[in-house]
């Protein structure tokens, strides 16, 4: 561990270079004699990292498995389908890969806080220093928040060289990762500017929305009814967003997953990857993704992932704007795919991932497109996520909501679909609207986890319900034209073939096993993760 850490570290100053943003410029008065940043420009730049390099572990691979599989957006037999029929072990590569993804960003975020504080000469102003700072706070918090629904307890780490000259650390209370989180970006709202200093970067907004979807989970994290005052935060913080930011939803939903929208209003934090860059700055997951070299003008791309039937049934009939933009099903036409043959209609009999596939090398790509190299960011935290979680916050501990703003909030996200608005809603639509509108983004399982902390038995029948493990290997059409994805009456398939991983086994879903276990390596390393979690000393 001492020397993962280590490496961590020192991986910080390896500064990367973007096209067409803010990694690209090339800072001017970086290190004297690797002592001291000399110029607002170089300390921008040393928090350009943070943006790709840290995640890049999480990223690679895992992120999909923990974010998607998890959630059943979709399923593989071949692709990590330990996460989906919840039997992961601890030995688990991604889930190894993941926690250090993780402690990658804290601990790059915790360096470049020391070296304001450390390296900086008379000539940085002050205003460049507190950005540089909160930046790296609110990466932090992100990566804490991540972990938090993962894990539970896990080690915080504010200072890199305790951990260095003790790297057996102990775990720290889900109460003071929340806690920790929430000063975080409390910090960031406080001292990023409302513009960000480029395209890309992070600004005060995204630390709001960010800040408002902690207080939400918070709100319900001990279960029973919901904490008010957490819930008018969170309210607050995204009705703020919503109403003053300038900020509107992106007119065109299949458009936030095309490259040449990378970086579009509605993004408020995303992983920012060099298209065609070297590995650890660049974004892998188009082979994993992709299940037809087709559509990707001829890459090479090896997915097996299919859609779920409990994925697929989310959708509502004419909700065909986000279905087409997240998978692929019979008769689906692409414009913007194989462009030079007139565009591509998906020919399969069943589905495969849309969402994380722009096309091919010459498909608007600007030739950024090769076998584990796309050129497409990575989400964090995009607006729509602000909307939901406003109306969500709306809805509180009432058993439904029949109007105001946190209903309007809802039917915009609705009304960018061009489907029905509601006239009230519960937490039943809220579930089921979040899965559509973030389906594949690899997010849903984390809110499913704040949502199983406030109702735990609840949550728990939700998962046992959602016929996990199955695909659909036939998707049929009825006579008006619609798609029916394993209609079911029971456990009785009506429409559709079932597919299941492994014929006759039975999954297990309880109490014990929602959160992961703590990679073998890492408990081998530091006994101490097997140990009952302490309260951490915050040192302000």
């Amino acid at each position: 561990m001492k020397h993962r850490f280590l490496t961590l570290i020192s991986s910080l100053l390896l500064l990367t270079a973007c096209s067409d943003s803010f990694l690209e410029r090339a800072p001017e008065g970086n290190y004297v004699d690797v002592t001291y940043y000399t110029s607002d420009d170089a300390l921008e730049q040393a928090t350009a990292p943070l943006y790709n390099r840290a995640w890049f572990d999480l990223n690679s691979r895992a992120i999909v498995p923990l974010g998607s599989n998890r959630a059943n957006d979709n399923f593989s037999r071949w692709g990590a389908p330990e996460f989906t029929n919840f039997k992961v072990t601890a030995l688990s590569e991604n889930l190894a890969n993941a926690w250090t993804g993780f402690y990658s960003v804290i601990t790059m975020a915790n360096a470049v806080i020391s070296d304001v504080q450390t390296k900086c000469s008379n000539s940085v102003s002050e205003r460049a220093k507190r950005t540089a700072i909160a930046e790296a706070r609110l990466m932090r918090a992100c990566a804490y928040f991540y972990m938090v629904r993962l894990w539970g307890p896990v080690i915080i780490i504010e200072d890199n060289d305790k951990v260095v000259a003790n790297p057996m650390q102990p775990l720290h209370r889900e109460e003071d990762v929340l806690e920790l989180v929430i000063r975080d970006l409390t910090y960031a709202v406080e001292n990023l500017p409302e513009v960000a200093t480029a395209k890309g970067r992070v600004n005060a907004w995204g630390a709001k929305g960010m800040l408002a979807k902690v207080y939400l989970a918070r709100s319900g994290w001990k279960g029973g009814t919901r904490d008010n005052a957490d819930l008018e935060k969170a309210k607050e913080l995204a009705a703020d967003v919503i109403n003053n930011s300038g900020i509107s939803l992106y007119e065109n939903y299949e458009d936030l997953f095309k490259y040449k929208h990378n970086n579009n209003p509605e993004s408020l934090i995303a992983m920012q990857w060099v298209p065609l860059g070297d590995w650890g700055v660049c974004n892998t997951l188009l082979a994993d993704l992709a299940g037809n070299s087709k559509m990707t003008g001829g890459v090479n791309v090896w997915s097996s992932y299919q859609a779920s039937i409990d994925m697929l049934q989310q959708y509502e009939l004419g909700d065909t704007i986000r279905r087409n933009a997240t998978f692929c099903t019979p008769g689906t036409y692409y414009s913007y795919i194989c462009i030079a043959d007139g565009g591509y209609t998906y020919d399969g009999a069943t589905s495969c991932i849309k969402k994380g596939v722009p096309g091919g090398p010459d498909d608007d790509n600007d030739g950024y497109i090769q076998s584990m190299n796309s050129p497409l960011n990575t989400y964090i935290l995009r607006l729509a996520d602000v909307y939901l979680t406003y109306a969500e916050a709306c809805l509180g501990n009432s058993e439904e909501l029949a109007g105001g703003p946190g209903l309007e909030a809802l039917n915009q996200v609705r009304d960018r679909a061009r489907i029905p608005r509601k006239e009230r809603v519960t937490f039943e639509d809220i579930i089921r609207e979040r899965r559509v509108e973030f389906s594949m983004e690899y997010c849903n399982w984390y809110d499913m986890v704040s949502w199983y902390h406030w109702k735990p038995d609840y949550m728990l029948n939700y998962f046992q319900n959602q016929h996990r493990g199955y695909t659909v290997d036939l998707i049929v059409k009825d006579e008006d034209g619609y798609l029916h994805f394993g209609k079911k009456e029971g456990d009785t398939f009506l429409e559709g073939i079932e597919n299941w991983q492994e014929p006759g086994e039975n999954i297990e879903i309880h109490h014990g096993n929602i959160l992961m276990p703590y990679p073998e390596s890492d408990v081998i390393q530091n006994p101490l993760l097997n140990e009952e979690p302490v309260a951490y000393e915050f040192s302000e």
